[in-house]
């Protein structure tokens, strides 16, 4: 029986994998990894996922980007910069050899064009806060987005201005420690103006083939690969850019990036040869290879810190989750341990804080005085407390908003997209509530397609959440949760906590900002719960070994990145 069923197995394997195999017979790419997820759009303005993060990466570059072992920003399409003393203006030199993938040099209006695009409200960037640190630019994007034309800023009082195609000048609102990350980051690289006017966004307004410029022979890049085909749900093949400025350090001529969802199908591609990494694999692969690793076994299975925190969102508007008390017990009654034993079992680490604790050395930050300061990861909810005492205190939080032993609470909807580990950690999280608040807890898996868009315009009770830091510092994780911030997502709004971010984002001290941002953090996971984190991510994924191997990164997208973008392997 059991051979029947491996040998099902393989040929249900087999066949999917021939189903992904090329129409047109074009040799296999020099690189070849999996993505779990069709990417929904390679726009850098509106790019959220993680595999199209790792793509767009490929495509696109921004003023700086991040070294391949420090991973510190570094010049990208700009070869220096000039800081002012207040370190409030920033003038960037762009290289006269950064070219667009059609030849045409990337010029400073680029990028004004592309900030500009990224702060429309209907273009619907998910990340057109990462802009606010620039001077006016909160203001542009809440003028545009109030529905009263009358009070629309010109984008001429943003503080981003084209000197010449050479020389882009950008004034901040404040001083923003982190902003030579924030120039690495995909939101803020430049678009081909002409060919986002042709198809996407044209005098202020987003057209109805704003699609199509990602397509194949319409796309223009100026990263180090273009996109040479797409064959939706198959896989994405792209070519090295000749233009790109740096394209003698490109080892590969092609790549390709295969979207297989089902964990088994993905892990048996790499193990027959069919591609050369993988990133996902179930938790079970998981814990055996890197048990196999500790033997002495699998180089070929890396694992490396990951500055990402996993976490369930808390509907704060909807009944009783409403009650920050229902959300302090559901924290407190979560067995953290169990997950990352049990369940997970290769380095995770039970988390309290959002702030990833295992990444305060990459945060350090440094003043003018040479002085180094260390953020301090802020407590969560009961952290100190004994499991036992969790639960008594879970038990009479629960009793106190008037549902003892959990009577008259309505069952909860907990959701999550489709992964196994997902599913096996909400099912010991399910009934862990009902053994020690004697809660019903109904689990639903979803579609990511049909996942996101509910979490979104939060339809959930209960939902898994996951958060990759964007650039190494704590706002990028704690800014987030400001009212109606665009990853909020949970219905949070908190005054005093709106006003200590905007206190740590004009504070020039390291030390201090440091110190009101943990305030934020105490405030967030130690008080209000509007998520509750579960545990800090390990990222791991399997190589071929005649890559070499590949330097740690704390964002696995960046990782996947270098894998295929750089001649490190």
């Amino acid at each position: 029986m059991i051979r029947f069923l491996v040998i099902t197995l393989i040929l249900v394997v087999g066949a999917t994998l021939a189903a992904l195999a090329w129409s047109t017979g074009q040799p296999r790419a020099d690189f070849t990894f999996v993505g779990s997820l069709e990417p929904r759009t390679l726009d850098p303005a509106l790019i959220s996922w993680t595999d199209e993060f790792r793509l767009g990466r490929a495509l696109f570059e921004g003023l700086t980007r991040l070294n391949d072992r420090s991973f510190r920003p570094e010049p990208g399409v700009a070869q220096r910069w000039d800081v002012a003393q207040d370190r409030c203006a920033y003038v960037f030199h762009l290289r006269p050899d950064a070219r667009w993938s059609n030849g045409d040099p990337v010029v400073a209006d680029d990028f004004v064009f592309a900030w500009r695009r990224v702060l429309t409200p209907a273009v619907a960037s998910e990340y057109f806060y990462q802009l606010y640190p620039v001077k006016n630019a909160r203001r542009y994007y809440e003028s545009r987005g109030d529905g009263d034309p009358s009070n629309d800023l010109s984008f001429d009082e943003v503080g981003v201005r084209a000197i010449d195609d050479r020389t882009l000048r950008v004034e901040l609102a404040y001083p923003c420690p982190y902003f030579l990350n924030l120039a690495a980051f995909l939101t803020l690289a430049p678009v081909h103006r002409a060919t986002i006017e042709r198809w996407a966004f044209r005098d202020g307004k987003v057209l109805p083939t704003k699609h199509l410029w990602t397509r194949p022979g319409n796309i223009v890049c100026n990263g180090p690969f273009v996109i040479d085909a797409w064959q939706f749900k198959r896989r994405i093949r792209l070519t090295r850019n000749l233009y790109y400025w740096d394209s003698g350090s490109i080892h590969f001529k092609t790549i390709e990036a295969l979207p297989i969802e089902d964990v088994n199908t993905a892990l048996l591609a790499y193990e027959t040869g069919a591609v050369d990494m993988v990133s996902t694999v179930s938790s079970m692969a998981a814990r055996a290879l890197y048990e196999a690793k500790q033997a002495g076994h699998r180089p070929d299975f890396h694992t490396c810190r990951y500055f990402a925190t996993y976490f369930y969102r808390l509907n704060c508007k909807r009944p009783p989750l409403d009650d920050v008390r229902i959300r302090q017990a559901l924290s407190l009654t979560i067995d953290r341990d169990a997950i990352c034993d049990r369940i997970l079992g290769f380095g995770q680490q039970p988390a309290f804080c959002y702030v990833p604790a295992g990444s305060v050395d990459e945060m350090a930050q440094t003043d003018n005085d040479g002085k180094t300061y260390r953020y301090n990861p802020a407590k969560g909810f009961g952290q100190d407390l004994s499991p036992s005492q969790r639960v008594e205190l879970a038990r009479r939080l629960l009793t106190e908003a008037g549902y003892p032993d959990g009577n008259g609470l309505r069952p909860l909807e907990l959701l999550y997209n489709r992964l196994e580990s997902h599913h096996l950690i909400a099912q010991a999280v399910a009934n862990r509530w009902a053994e020690t608040l004697g809660l019903r807890v109904d689990l639903k898996q979803l579609e990511r397609n049909v996942f996101s868009p509910r979490v979104e315009s939060l339809d959930y009770d209960i939902a898994r959440g996951g958060w990759i830091g964007d650039y190494t510092d704590p706002m990028t994780f704690l800014d987030m949760y400001v009212t109606d911030g665009g990853h909020n997502q949970t219905g949070f709004s908190n005054p005093e906590y709106d006003r200590l971010i905007r206190q740590a984002t004009r504070e020039a001290h390291p030390g201090k900002r440091f110190e009101i941002l943990h305030r934020a953090e105490a405030l967030l996971v130690g008080d209000q719960l509007p998520i509750a984190p579960i545990y800090e991510y390990v990222g791991y994924y399997l190589l071929n070994p005649k890559f070499g191997g590949i330097y740690p990164d704390s964002q696995l997208n960046l990782l996947m990145y270098r894998a295929f973008a750089k001649g490190t392997l």
